[in-house]
């Protein structure tokens, strides 16, 4: 039967992926667009697509092929296991987030993806559009105590309070978590700021930073500011500049931060509420690898 004639159950229980594969390679036209066709009768409203590993002549073609057939169909795009962008996205704002660096799946295998190499893609690959890292691993580890692992369930190089920076810091239109629901469910404070935290911001403005290294931006939506700091490997303290602020006002801050012990235990982190105004220097603690986010909320 022809793919275009299937209800939805029948695609589900016959992927002909044999007469994909012969329309493959007899280049029968608009064979590629045949599941993308399906998966918006499914009603998804995006695609997440993997595994181009090289940026040849012949594969090239294809991101913007793909990038068109879905915006035809109204589906947005996350390109993984790609190769840089190249502004494609401006000419197909579907396109949400690209891989194309070391990201979080890599810690089931090597040490590659780790905070100094972070410090290093956010002053570079992140220029190039958005970036499907995938972070909220809740499983931190300390670089001493790290091992890769594959199969099974991988932990993570930096500390907790790192990972939830990431969500601050990384341009990430299309954000995924890592982790399993059960592991933030032990953790309320941090399973309603992953459910808050914006994927889109109205503003952003560069803190302090020293390019592989730290990094602290100060991102806002609506009325809300997040600041998000992250570390490279060795502890340190920074000052956070509240003065961005605007003045004769109030604010309640909520903070994740590492704790001293979490240069030896990556997981522990500290959670507290505070008042500030514009006037005030926050000092914050990094440990190894670390980080931390301030939520800002105005007072009513």
């Amino acid at each position: 039967s022809n793919l275009h004639d299937l209800s939805n159950g029948e695609m589900e229980a016959h992927l002909q992926i044999p007469k994909l594969m012969k329309m493959f390679r007899e280049n029968v036209p608009g064979f590629e667009n045949c599941y993308l066709d399906s998966i918006s009768k499914w009603g998804a409203v995006g695609v997440k697509i993997d595994f181009f590993d090289r940026d040849d002549a012949q594969i090239i073609p294809q991101y913007e092929n793909l990038a068109k057939a879905c915006a035809e169909r109204h589906l947005m795009v996350d390109f993984h296991g790609c190769s840089k962008p190249t502004g494609l996205h401006r000419a197909y704002p579907n396109i949400l987030s690209y891989e194309a660096m070391r990201c979080a799946e890599c810690f089931k295998w090597d040490t590659t993806s780790n905070p100094d190499y972070q410090l290093q893609c956010i002053f570079a690959r992140m220029l190039g559009g958005g970036i499907d890292y995938t972070p909220g691993s809740m499983r931190n580890s300390t670089l001493e105590k790290f091992k890769p692992i594959d199969p099974g369930l991988p932990s993570s190089l930096g500390t907790r309070s790192h990972e939830l920076a990431l969500f601050v810091v990384l341009s990430a239109p299309f954000a995924s978590l890592c982790d399993s629901p059960d592991e933030y469910r032990k953790y309320p404070d941090i399973l309603k700021y992953l459910a808050e935290v914006p994927t889109s911001w109205d503003q952003t403005i560069p803190l302090a930073a020293r390019v592989g290294e730290y990094a602290v931006l100060a991102k806002q939506k609506g009325n809300t500011w997040y600041i998000g700091g992250l570390n490279a490997w060795g502890e340190r303290t920074i000052q956070v500049d509240c003065s961005f602020l605007p003045q004769d006002k109030k604010y309640t801050i909520e903070i994740f931060q590492d704790k001293k012990r979490s240069n030896k235990n990556a997981k522990l982190y500290e959670h507290k509420i505070m008042d500030i105004d514009n006037k005030n220097i926050i000092e914050m603690f990094m440990a190894s690898g670390g980080g931390f986010v301030i939520v800002i909320r105005e007072k009513k």
